[in-house]
C-alpha cells in the first residue's frame, strides 16, 4: 500500500535487504506517481499498481511486469488494464451513456469472478480509459464537493498540494457550508524534517488552483490520521474542521 512504500522511503533501507525482491504491488489507496519513481530509482524494483475493491472480490485492474516495460514512461499514474475475465466501462452517471476515451465518468466493471450473472457493477469511482485500455482514477463521484455550483474532486486538489516539496501526503474533505453547500477543507503530512506552516500552505494552494477549489481552511499534522487498514481516515479528518481546531483562510 502507498503508506508502506513511504514508510520504507522515509526509513531510508539499504537496497540490499530488499535485493530479493522482484517486484512490489500496491494497492488498497492511490499511489502518487512520484513515490512510485523515488522507489524504483531507490530499489530497482519495479513497482505494479493494482486497482479493486470489497464488492469486486479482488482486484479487477493492474500492472503486469510487461506493461510495466513498455508503458511506464508514459502510462504512470495509471491504475493498469482490466484483468483477464473483466470488462470496464465508462459512463455518465445520470443517462448511463457509455463514453468515449478518454473522457471522465463513472466507472462500471463486469467481471467472471463476480459470477456470470452479475452484469454491469456501477462504482462510486470517477475514471476514464484511454485508447490502449489503461484505466485512469479521478477520485470518488460521492466525494465530490458541490461549492456554489462548482463541483471539486478531493483528489484533484490533493494531488497540487502534494506536489509541494514539503507535503509527504495531503487529504482534501467537503465541509457543511449554510451558503454554499460545502466547502473544501485540507489535512496535510509534511515530509520528514520540513516545515511549512498553514499561511504559507494556504498561499501556495493560492497559487495553484481555481480559486473556487481553494480549501477555506488547512491543518498541517504530524501525521494523518488512519483506518486499521492504513487508509486516510477522512470522518476523523473532517473532525478537525467541525472541532474549530484549523487555521481559517480565505479563497480569492
Amino acid at each position: 500500500m502507498p503508506s508502506a512504500l513511504r514508510t520504507v522511503l522515509a526509513a531510508d533501507l539499504d537496497p540490499a535487504d530488499l535485493s530479493s525482491l522482484q517486484v512490489v504491488t500496491c494497492g488498497t489507496a492511490p499511489l502518487e506517481p512520484a513515490t512510485a519513481i523515488a522507489f524504483e530509482e531507490k530499489y530497482g524494483i519495479p513497482v505494479l499498481i493494482t486497482y479493486g475493491a470489497t464488492e469486486f472480490a479482488g482486484g479487477v485492474t493492474g500492472w503486469t511486469l510487461r506493461d510495466h516495460h513498455e508503458w511506464s514512461a508514459t502510462k504512470r499514474g495509471s491504475v493498469g488494464r482490466a484483468h483477464p475475465g473483466t470488462d470496464l466501462r465508462i459512463v455518465e452517471a445520470d443517462s448511463g451513456e457509455v463514453l468515449g476515451p478518454d473522457q471522465v465518468g463513472v466507472l462500471e466493471v463486469r467481471s467472471t469472478q463476480l459470477g456470470l450473472d452479475r452484469g454491469w457493477v456501477r462504482t462510486t469511482d470517477l475514471a476514464s480509459l484511454d485508447t490502449e485500455e489503461f484505466l485512469w482514477l479521478h477520485g470518488r463521484s460521492d466525494d465530490a464537493i458541490i461549492r456554489g455550483g462548482f463541483k471539486i474532486v478531493p483528489t484533484d486538489v490533493q494531488h497540487v498540494l502534494e506536489s509541494h516539496p514539503a507535503i509527504r501526503e495531503a487529504t482534501v474533505v467537503g465541509l457543511a457550508d449554510e451558503r454554499l453547500g460545502a466547502v473544501p477543507v485540507a489535512a496535510v503530512e509534511l515530509e520528514p524534517g520540513a516545515h511549512l506552516d498553514e499561511a504559507e500552505l494556504l498561499d501556495f494552494a493560492r497559487r495553484n488552483l481555481t480559486g473556487y477549489a481553494v480549501p477555506v481552511a488547512v491543518r498541517v499534522v504530524g501525521s494523518l490520521p488512519r483506518t486499521p487498514s492504513l487508509k486516510v481516515s477522512r470522518p476523523t479528518v473532517l473532525a478537525m474542521f467541525t472541532e474549530g481546531t484549523a487555521t481559517e483562510g480565505t479563497a480569492p
